[in-house]
């Protein structure tokens, strides 16, 4: 953050505040103090004032020593979503190839280095813990990875390769080549597979979606656990279907959207 920090216009006690925010996750519900601070790299000093500050405003809610996220965080997303038309007309094909296929079918966004889910449609059963709203992982190990940043142009590329090999070197270090090879696949065909690369029980196709008029890329990926699949299906059959659901929403968002 040094470099943001010697901007004068940069107001870096809202930047901290926010990345305390942002250190909440699925998987980690809960936090104190010291945890947020080890998480985030802001001593904890500060940390105790944003978090006091923060549950004073509804953002979070503290429970002994430990603070969640409160029910007023909803609001900084909530216009978000109501003006997302793409998820509303996106939805019935996303649930109907779930159900074909007995996966889950997303859509995300890039985020820094991660993508972000925006809705989730799967078939009814706990075949896995399921991705929602909300639930990120870094772009470089997914197939919504490969699919959102094949359509950035090339000098925002060239930026997202290098904040990935500086905040996520381990993991740039291991998949950067799969990623490269899917970014290029999307570009060619339209979409991009993986098999068991980062959750070995599944099986991913990735797809871009679209650009929307304010410059965010959209994409969407299909999982399916390998025993639901014959050895080329998620190659010949599931790529292709998503590439088309893809195809689907784009024509209907351009009717419906200036």
């Amino acid at each position: 953050m040094d470099e943001q920090e010697r901007d004068a216009g940069f107001a870096t006690t809202l930047a901290k505040g926010l990345e305390v925010l942002r250190a909440f996750q699925p998987q980690q519900t809960w936090m104190s103090n010291g945890e947020i601070a080890a998480h985030t790299g802001i001593s904890r000093p500060t940390v105790a004032r944003l978090t006091y500050t923060l549950t004073q405003l509804g953002y979070l809610k503290q429970e002994k020593s430990k603070f969640r996220l409160g029910w007023g965080a909803l609001m900084l997303v909530n216009p978000l979503l109501a003006d997302a038309k793409i998820l509303q007309i996106a939805r019935p094909s996303m649930q109907k190839l779930a159900q074909d296929v007995g996966g889950t079918v997303s859509i995300g966004v890039i985020d820094r280095t991660h993508f972000v889910y925006l809705e989730t449609s799967r078939v009814n059963e706990n075949v896995w813990t399921s991705h929602d709203l909300g639930t990120i992982g870094p772009l470089v190990v997914a197939t919504i990875g490969h699919a959102l940043c094949s359509q950035l142009g090339a000098d925002e590329y060239e930026a997202k390769l290098a904040e990935m090999q500086r905040d996520t070197p381990e993991l740039w270090a291991k998949y950067s080549g799969s990623f490269l090879q899917g970014v290029a696949e999307c570009k060619s065909r339209g979409f991009s597979v993986l098999r068991g690369t980062w959750i070995p029980e599944t099986h991913s196709a990735g797809v871009p979606l679209l650009r929307d008029k304010n410059g965010e890329c959209f994409a969407m990926n299909c999982r399916v656990p390998i025993f639901r699949l014959s050895p080329n299906q998620i190659e010949e059959e599931i790529g292709p279907r998503l590439r088309s659901l893809a195809a689907n929403v784009r024509t209907q968002i351009s009717f419906v959207m200036p």
